[in-house]
């Protein structure tokens, strides 16, 4: 994605640019506060397992509230529900500095902020077809994409620093700031839009039945069964790493956590970005069950050296553990994308909502219990043997990867 190329489609979509401000901002301040907040929840705790009721406090609404909420923002002009939700945002950030030691009152502050969320993140995917031309919509996601990671290497990769140069609660003063920047940007919108067709929610029993319409797609087809299975664990593994972040920082690398930022986070989200322009460039070349291997096979690698050899090698410790950050982040991406593509490629446009829908509420649902599960392990056995599961669990995904494709070849060739 070159610079003119960005130019050019601004040109043509101007009010694209201050959507864009928006969900910039937004994701660079979901990223520091759910940063600092883990870092002030270890500091006062040392526990793993508080540290994870922090995500769990943030995914609980999408699963109680995440489908009702586009019946809501169908009734509501976009530009209104924008404005107003990252203006509440701001003023919901400003909650965080009432905290203080008592850390227990970050879960219901973090409650508040991912429900507000659930309104923010249908309207700003329904405000793209209003801003952005039917040929331009691929890029547009393409840019939402491109910010997205630069925001997790901003908002994750230097909270820390900026608690360390600042102090601690200049991140939430930043948060709050950039959340009412975002409602200025938001507020600049058009003021007309378009006439949208606002669906009725009179009947529970048809509600209940769309639902299941995504259900039975999903478990009826193996060429979309699949992807979303390893979709699913691919988020469940990337929470379980945010949770075990803290630890991982203080007991095996020695640091301050307020430097895992600049030291993980910040090559992780690097080795995203070089991944992105690695799958673009080969993914008609190479095909992409191959490139989910290499990213099992990579991430493999990663966790046995993280497990095996980064404990014994003193101040050189550091080096590596950033060097294998980066090449996780690749390894990431070569999983997610192609994953995400098959879903895409082998779903009818008129379900594609109601899959991608159902897989967000099942990911969640699965994500909590092992969230629980995970953080418990690694209070009991420590971060170095779960370390050494994590390598397991990415030798049997590559293992099975082939085996799945065996299923997905015999459904095709009519094979039950």
């Amino acid at each position: 994605m070159k610079k003119t190329e960005i130019k050019i489609f601004l040109a043509r979509n101007k009010n694209f640019f201050f959507l864009w401000i928006s969900q910039v901002l937004s994701q660079v301040i979901i990223n520091m506060i759910n940063f600092v907040m883990a870092i002030r929840i270890y500091e006062k705790t040392g526990s793993t397992l508080a540290v994870s009721f922090l995500w769990i406090f943030y995914y609980v609404p999408s699963i109680i509230f995440g489908p009702f909420t586009g019946y809501f923002v169908d009734r509501v002009k976009l530009r209104t529900m924008l404005t107003y939700v990252n203006a509440i945002q701001g003023v919901i950030m400003l909650f965080f500095l009432f905290t203080g030691t008592h850390v227990y009152l970050i879960y219901p502050i973090v409650f508040l902020y991912s429900f507000s969320n659930l309104l923010y993140f249908p309207a700003e995917a329904a405000s793209l077809v209003w801003l952005v031309k039917k040929e331009d919509l691929a890029f547009a996601n393409s840019l939402f994409l491109l910010s997205s990671q630069a925001a997790l290497i901003v908002g994750f990769g230097l909270s820390g620093l900026v608690m360390r140069l600042f102090g601690g609660n200049v991140p939430i003063y930043l948060a709050s700031f950039g959340s009412f920047l975002a409602a200025a940007a938001t507020y600049l919108l058009p003021r007309t839009e378009p006439t949208r067709v606002k669906k009725k929610l009179n009947d529970l029993a048809k509600f209940i039945a769309e639902i299941k319409v995504g259900f039975s797609f999903i478990f009826g087809h193996r060429r979309v069964l699949f992807p979303i299975l390893l979709l699913t664990f691919f988020q469940v593994f990337l929470m379980v790493m945010a949770v075990l972040l803290p630890g991982f920082a203080t007991q095996i690398l020695k640091i301050n956590v307020q430097d895992a930022g600049p030291t993980l986070i910040l090559p992780l989200g690097l080795g995203a970005l070089l991944s992105t322009y690695i799958v673009t460039k080969r993914f008609s070349q190479e095909g992409k069950k191959n490139l989910m291997k290499k990213g099992f096979l990579i991430a493999f690698l990663v966790f046995t050296l993280f497990a095996l050899v980064l404990p014994y090698l003193g101040l050189y410790k550091l080096f590596l553990a950033s060097f294998l950050m980066f090449a996780l982040g690749i390894a990431g991406l070569f999983i997610y994308i192609p994953s995400q593509t098959l879903i895409q490629e082998n779903t009818p446009s008129l379900l594609r909502g109601r899959v991608f829908g159902t897989w967000g509420f099942m990911a969640n649902i699965v994500t909590l219990p092992f969230l629980l599960f995970s953080a418990s392990l690694v209070d009991v056995l420590g971060v170095d043997l779960f370390l050494s599961f994590a390598a397991v669990l990415m030798l049997l995904s590559l293992i099975f990867l082939d085996k799945i494709h065996l299923l997905v070849v015999q459904e095709e060739n009519g094979i039950k």
